[in-house]
């Protein structure tokens, strides 16, 4: 049946074009990604695929292959032709000079670097390659094409929405256990009245109604939280087109316990509702109970 197939994307193209990008994108949408898979075991690999509870894989595959005299195009074309998969091969090309520019600036060496000069090697590789490129579903050229925009064009040609590419963490912490070193965002709001000082409040936290709405009911919080949902709303929308996967965003406050977790619960209510993929934690929560 088509609709219980599992998803497969092969990656592969001339070196330096952008493929580790490309393998990046899938990778981020929760595809089981493996790079540079020697083109030698890749039905093996896929036999393991089909028996494991792996319903989306992306691999990428590049020139080294041809090294190991594998024919490319005709392992490419049988697996295409495997009931299991719904295949999709992308190839990623570029302007010679761009691809020279690109080695120089990264240092890298070109697979080819020990048989050719870096150009010869180019040239060889795209002659090795073209074969390939004439099956490919998808063709990109990163000539003149940013990482933003090559990721742009993926998300769109296979239908991943904008905001289901992109994930949103939103923590809560405790400034006495330290600051969060993987944030993007840090909000103090120890400035809000605090629950800690309510006796029948202190040994519950925010997850509990009563703190929560101890913390919402004080016009100070109301006003503060108004502004700063606009505020991350508004910088949300700007990392992401900026081209960001992720953004971490961390509330804090003394203990960790009441006032961040309150706000953090609220800002992953509001923010999951403009559709974007939020995942909420709380750090601190149970520290020195």
């Amino acid at each position: 049946c088509e609709a219980m197939k599992k998803k497969l994307v092969i990656i592969t193209g001339i070196s330096g074009a952008g493929k580790n990008t490309a393998l990046e994108v899938f990778e981020n949408q929760g595809y089981f990604c493996t790079d540079n898979l020697p083109g030698l075991v890749v039905e093996d690999f896929l036999r393991i695929i089909e028996e494991k509870d792996i319903d989306k894989t992306a691999i990428s595959i590049d020139i080294r292959s041809k090294v190991l005299f594998v024919d490319l195009k005709e392992v490419l074309k049988k697996i295409q032709q495997n009931k299991y998969f719904d295949v999709r091969i992308i190839f990623l090309d570029s302007e010679d000079q761009v691809l020279v520019n690109r080695y120089k600036e990264t240092r890298k060496n070109h697979p080819l670097s020990n048989e050719f000069s870096l150009l010869e090697g180019i040239t060889q590789e795209r002659k090795d390659m073209d074969a390939i490129k004439g099956i490919a579903n998808y063709i990109y050229d990163t000539t003149n094409t940013t990482i933003k925009d090559l990721k742009k064009k993926i998300l769109e040609d296979f239908g991943i929405e904008k905001k289901d590419s992109y994930h949103i963490t939103i923590s809560s912490f405790g400034y006495k256990y330290g600051v969060p070193i993987d944030a993007d965002n840090i909000v103090d709001v120890r400035f809000l009245r605090n629950p800690f000082y309510i006796n029948e409040l202190r040994e519950k936290t925010g997850q509990d109604k009563e703190v929560y709405d101890y913390v919402f009911e004080d016009e100070v919080t109301k006003e503060f939280y108004d502004r700063y949902l606009e505020l991350m709303t508004y910088m949300i929308d700007k990392y992401q087109y900026e081209g960001r996967d992720k953004v971490a965003i961390a509330v804090g406050c003394t203990g960790g316990k009441h006032r961040s977790v309150s706000v953090a619960r609220r800002l992953h209510e509001d923010i999951s509702k403009l559709g974007y993929r939020v995942h909420l934690e709380h750090r601190d929560i149970n520290k020195g109970r």
